[in-house]
């Protein structure tokens, strides 16, 4: 009887993949990647963000030139950390956050084609008072993770832009 569910799930999540492949469903950053413009220039403070921005705008098929028709202006990022649990022993509940503000302009007339706008990126994690060393390699590793997908979210803003 077990067998028998399973195989019936089994063929019901086939089908329903088939007729979702079938009427055009797409998930999100699945597809077509690439950027309109072939190159941007990267105005921002040497760091570990600057190196993800580079790094995501590389991988959607754009360069990194100083003679760009765009230039991402990216000021210093901003990390908030926030306590969610009280207490002062045991396992501490944060959210980091992660936010920097950025503008878009043509290089030939300065123009905005984004005015002052600002990626925001944020997670929770949970660390141990009594493990001061996993504390730090935790926090690094998702301000790793909250770099990169302020990196993505700034693909996809330049990706939406009307570029002529």
């Amino acid at each position: 009887m077990k067998r028998r569910s399973f195989i019936s799930r089994a063929l019901i999540l086939l089908a329903a993949t088939t007729l979702l492949a079938g009427c055009g469903f797409q998930l999100r950053g699945v597809g077509d990647t690439a950027l309109d413009v072939p190159a941007v220039a990267l105005s921002s403070p040497s760091g570990e963000l600057r190196d993800a921005v580079a790094q995501a705008l590389q991988g959607a098929g754009a360069s990194l030139e100083d003679d760009a028709p765009l230039r991402v202006n990216l000021d210093e990022e901003q990390i908030r950390e926030t306590r969610l649990t009280q207490g002062s022993s045991g396992n501490q509940q944060r959210r980091l956050t992660l936010t920097v503000p950025f503008s878009v302009q043509r290089s030939e007339d300065n123009a905005y084609l984004l005015d002052q706008q600002t990626l925001e990126a944020s997670t929770n994690l949970t660390v141990d008072n009594d493990n001061l060393l996993s504390q730090d390699e935790l926090r690094n590793e998702a301000l790793a993770s909250l770099r990169q997908e302020a990196a993505r979210q700034l693909v996809d803003r330049l990706r939406a832009l009307e570029t002529p």
